[in-house]
């Protein structure tokens, strides 16, 4: 008898299939519809067919293998289009069921699983998607859900069994919220040739709370945010993942071979929009690469061994170390405690927390702190530099263009302070030339008569402005003080010493000194 077909198309499939004229509705499971098409797979003479089910469906409702299988698990033999939701629940008779497989003469190769709302996977089921079971047979299998998806129990996507080289596609897409509250993973077994196994995986938002890892083949994931709660989110090299909006860090692990970009669609981990550092556990600190976006440090601690930052938003509120800062362009702050090794800072960094230097930093006017800022290292300012907040020294400060005092500045020296702006320490010799020394004198018997002296040859060579913003926002505690660009004699040198340390050191910190560099 000839047989007549025509050509329909498949919303599953996206193409064309051969559908016999005479085939209509052919079966009713549980009260919905299953309308059965046929369709083929790699170009083989296997073909499947197409159960649509109207409603919710579960377990039993899909199109089965059968008992000729173990109770253990089972085989999907159709394609399978539900319009409502889906429930894997743990009172099936079936543990484990297989989407796409290979085994033998049941093994149905080419098998794609449609959820139009949502799909439930409860504790102790697990859902595989595509899996090898011969040697040298390939095996597609797909899970679409247009929902969302909760997961509970375990889901592979992506297996083979020990040497068996087939080629294996699988994909997992989930097109709302994906809530992961048991394991989600593949190439679980011992693998050889795993360059056959490939792996997609479209997720809306995934919002992990158990194990979510890809590791083996090669794995092209999409995600729009990703919310990483408790568990363990893990990425192997070959994994290629691009988070286009969100990632969120605030329990658990974010393990990645690769390190992570933010602000573009580069390498291979990258967040378009925004990282925020909640919390959780960050394994791969090595390097932080950020071309725009926004990176958020709102909990937790962390450290970067280097931070590229070429533009884009960073800001602290947490405990943050970085070991080596390079920012060219983009703004920077801090709230709460920021501790950089070394710098050279372009773009803007505004602390209002605690900032500390350690390392060597090179800024150019676009440091600001009204907070407290520690500085152990180098630093060394190009600029103007206006003091605001609360700066200690124990290292080596330059202000290559001078300094001056904020109202609410203050400055604690033990360190090195070095500026080239004479008016910073002392006013300019050549106004009060050298007749204040010939007529002032550092040793006299009375202490009243001292006191007055070395007073009155400290305001001889500095400003009032400028040496009552001294007094009144500066301690030095030891180290020394240099000044550069000025030319003076031995005579005015020490007598500036003694008459710079009586004001502003302690008795037991006179081993500092103001120092003369011409």
């Amino acid at each position: 008898m000839n047989h007549i077909y025509k050509k329909v198309w498949s919303r599953v499939r996206g193409c064309f299939v051969a559908v016999s004229e005479a085939m209509t509705s052919v079966s009713q499971t549980g009260g919905k519809l299953a309308i059965v098409v046929l369709s083929a797979f790699f170009g083989s003479s296997n073909v499947c067919a197409l159960t649509t089910l109207n409603g919710d469906a579960s377990f039993a409702d899909l199109p089965l293998h059968g008992s000729t299988q173990p109770r253990d698990y089972d085989y999907v033999n159709n394609d399978v289009h539900i319009l409502g939701n889906l429930v894997y629940g743990n009172s099936s008779p079936t543990a484990q069921l297989f989407v796409g497989n290979t085994s033998g003469s049941v093994g149905i190769p080419s098998i794609t699983v449609t959820v139009d709302k949502n799909f439930t996977l409860e504790s102790n089921r697990n859902w595989t998607i595509a899996h090898n079971h011969n040697r040298g047979q390939d095996v597609y299998g797909s899970t679409i859900v247009h929902g969302n998806a909760y997961i509970y129990g375990l889901v592979e996507v992506g297996t083979r069994n020990t040497s068996h080289d087939g080629k294996i596609k699988s994909n997992l897409t989930v097109d709302g919220t994906l809530f992961n509250y048991g394991t989600i993973r593949n190439n679980n077994d011992n693998v050889f040739g795993a360059a056959n196994l490939t792996t997609t995986a479209s997720i809306g938002t995934l919002h992990n709370e158990g194990v979510f890892q890809f590791l083996g083949g090669s794995v092209t994931s999409t995600f729009t945010n990703i919310e990483q709660v408790a568990g363990t989110f893990r990425q192997s090299s070959n994994n290629n993942c691009f988070i286009s909006d969100s990632l969120l860090l605030s329990g658990g692990m974010l393990d990645s071979d690769a390190s992570i970009v933010v602000g573009a669609r580069e390498g291979n981990f990258s967040v378009g929009g925004n990282l925020t550092l909640a919390g959780g556990v960050l394994s791969n600190r090595s390097l932080l690469t950020q071309v725009g976006g926004s990176v958020n440090v709102t909990a937790g601690s962390y450290d970067f061994g280097t931070l590229n930052k070429s533009n884009g938003v960073l800001g602290n509120a947490a405990t943050l170390v970085i070991t080596n800062f390079n920012q060219s362009n983009g703004t920077a702050s801090n709230s709460g405690n920021l501790t950089i090794g070394n710098a050279n800072l372009g773009g803007s960094l505004t602390n209002t927390g605690t900032l500390s230097l350690t390392g060597t930093v090179t800024s150019r006017g676009n440091l600001t702190s009204s907070g407290t800022l520690n500085n152990r290292g180098s630093w060394t300012e190009t600029t103007h530099y206006a003091i605001s907040g609360n700066l200690t020294n124990t290292g080596s400060v330059n202000f290559q263009n001078g300094f001056e005092f904020a109202s609410n500045g203050r400055l604690n020296s033990s360190g090195t302070l070095q500026t080239n702006n004479a008016a910073n320490i002392f006013d300019s010799l050549g106004r009060q030339g050298q007749t204040a020394l010939s007529t002032v004198s550092l040793q006299a018997a009375l202490p009243e008569e001292a006191k007055t002296s070395l007073t009155d040859l400290f305001r001889h060579y500095v400003p009032g402005t400028v040496a009552q913003s001294l007094i009144d926002h500066a301690s030095f505690t030891g180290g020394r003080v240099i000044v550069t660009g000025v030319n003076l004699t031995t005579t005015q040198r020490d007598d500036l010493v003694q008459a710079f340390k009586a004001k502003f050191f302690l008795p037991d910190a006179f081993t500092s000194a103001v120092s003369q560099q011409c």
